[in-house]
């Protein structure tokens, strides 16, 4: 029987990686392809009610005695932005018998075309499919979302972190000044070539 499927409502999207499988934190776990959606159930009634619907499945899936394991939620308000809630969704890579590994979530854009394999920066807004998986450990029970597919309905595209920033302009050593005419790097300066001569050492 096929795991029932849902959909997110349309909301920004934090930390997606969802173009290629990343390796995780703990690196005895497979790689997996994840994507944090960012919900205001305060001023937005779809995302309030979206985060009843998950609190209702995780009912349906373990019933009410059962304690519920601290990592077992994953939709939790941002730390940062109380009024914020972030809901976590992760993938595991699936590696076949035969060494194939299964391919990873769909993604299309707005007119259902498939994805260009752009990078997806924080901020673009998205539609989540996804499917649960509920589990119980001896620290309590959980239930995992599992990432299936996503529509891109607003796209921002990733900005690349600059190493150098934070760095200033000072005065130094600078690269376009130190060898202007092609002479030897200043390493070279008093190293005597004992095999200089035109006659072969060997």
């Amino acid at each position: 029987m096929a795991s029932e499927t849902f959909f997110t409502p349309q909301a920004p999207v934090i930390w997606a990686q969802l173009i290629n499988a990343r390796p995780q934190m703990d690196p005895s776990k497979p790689n997996a392809w994840s994507v944090d959606l960012v919900l205001s159930p305060n001023t937005t009634p779809k995302h309030k009610a979206f985060i009843d619907k998950l609190d209702q499945i995780f009912t349906d899936t373990h019933g009410t005695k059962k304690k519920r394991s601290d990592k077992g939620q994953p939709w939790k308000a941002d730390k940062e932005n109380p009024s914020q809630v972030i809901v976590k969704f992760k993938t595991q890579e699936f590696v076949r018998e035969d060494g194939s590994k299964a391919t990873g979530p769909q993604l299309i854009d707005s007119k259902r075309q498939p994805w260009d394999g752009k990078a997806i920066g924080n901020g673009s807004e998205m539609i989540i499919k996804f499917t649960t998986y509920g589990w119980e450990r001896p620290e309590g029970t959980g239930l995992s979302l599992q990432v299936k597919a996503a529509q891109v309905l607003k796209y921002v595209a990733r900005e690349e972190e600059d190493a150098t920033a934070g760095f200033y302009e000072q005065d130094g050593y600078s690269v376009s000044t130190a060898n202007p005419t092609g002479a030897n790097p200043s390493w070279t300066s008093g190293y005597v070539d004992e095999f200089g001569s035109e006659e072969a050492p060997f």
